[in-house]
């Protein structure tokens, strides 16, 4: 999926998980992304799986064309969602479980914003770390919220479907 900035750069991002997948699996965490996005920033475009950083495959003895460099680009890392505000911009981790590897993962994600290209005519903007999640985990709270990450809670509807299929069984 592509869509352009302000000045018509494209963003590229991985196309999103359809609900369900082919095999069954429901797409938990981007459901609860989609939810949340639509529900806090209604209008306001979800870019999903945004790649980030500059490309940093590389090969060898070959002039590497804007297409080959696209293909090379799907081995950058990904944010779950990044949403473009007039004065900042929110990186997203989601997980329906609330887990301190997300704050990593979205901190980690924070040092490559500043150098992916697409996004290159808005450093003007801050960007902001956040971390999503449908349960609330006091202690992975102020886990993140130390380590300067926003913490956003929205339970869905379908929280009783996740537990039962998901979260009981892995515990059973």
């Amino acid at each position: 999926m592509a869509a352009t900035d302000d000045n018509d750069t494209p963003i590229t991002t991985r196309p999103p998980v359809t609900v369900p997948t082919k095999t069954g699996r429901r797409p938990w965490s981007t459901e609860l992304l989609r939810e949340w996005a639509a529900l806090k920033y209604p209008g306001v475009h979800l870019y999903e799986n945004l790649r980030l950083g500059p490309t940093t495959s590389s090969l060898v003895n070959v002039t590497v064309t804007p297409a080959l460099e696209a293909a090379l680009r799907v081995n950058n890392w990904y944010a779950d969602g990044l949403l473009i505000l007039p004065d900042e911009i929110k990186l997203i981790e989601a997980k329906v479980k609330a887990v301190p590897n997300a704050v990593g993962q979205v901190l980690f994600y924070l040092r490559l914003v500043r150098t992916t290209p697409a996004l290159s005519t808005l450093t003007h903007l801050p960007v902001n770390p956040m971390v999503l999640f449908a349960e609330l985990d006091p202690d992975v709270t102020a886990f993140a919220q130390g380590l300067g990450c926003e913490v956003a809670i929205y339970t869905p509807p379908w929280i009783a479907d996740y537990l039962q299929l998901v979260q009981f069984r892995i515990r059973a």
